[in-house]
């Protein structure tokens, strides 16, 4: 999904939340930015690829690039690697929701999370996308073995 869809929904979200439900300005703070930052692992994952740590080119590639990917029908993606997006996977909800007992701004961090995973999850949905993409990041990993790299997109 677009950066900004998630940027936008998450202000919203962390705005009712605030507003209606009573959650502390500091609480709807961390739920927005954790309903957003947690694409920080797109940019790790195109920098491990690409050996590229310059996140002016990663924003560059994902411009020009993901608009290529999706143009393509399914069957002419599976030839690609897909990402592997740790903070989007399954073991780091878990992760949150063991911390969230310990501490409630991994609550508000969980809340973020979820927010921009189900927003993922509906886009996959639309786009017809597999999603065991965004909830098994080592399924990913296992199913890249000899897939073609990002460098050919």
């Amino acid at each position: 999904m677009n950066f900004r869809w998630h940027f936008l929904s998450g202000f919203i979200v962390s705005y009712i939340l605030v507003y209606f439900f009573n959650f502390s300005i500091f609480a709807g703070v961390i739920i927005f930015i954790s309903s957003w930052i947690i694409d920080g692992d797109h940019y790790l994952w195109y920098a491990f690829e690409m050996k590229d740590w310059n996140p002016i080119h990663a924003i560059k590639w994902y411009l020009t690039s993901i608009p290529t990917w999706f143009k393509m029908p399914l069957k002419e993606r599976e030839k690609f690697k897909r990402g592997v997006f740790i903070f989007h996977g399954l073991l780091f909800w878990v992760i949150l929701t063991a911390l969230s007992f310990l501490h409630p701004i991994f609550f508000w961090i969980l809340i973020g999370v979820t927010i921009h995973i189900v927003l993922d999850l509906i886009d996959f949905h639309f786009r017809g996308e597999p999603l065991y993409n965004k909830i098994f990041p080592f399924y990913v990993m296992k199913r890249n073995k000899n897939k073609k790299g990002l460098k050919e997109l």
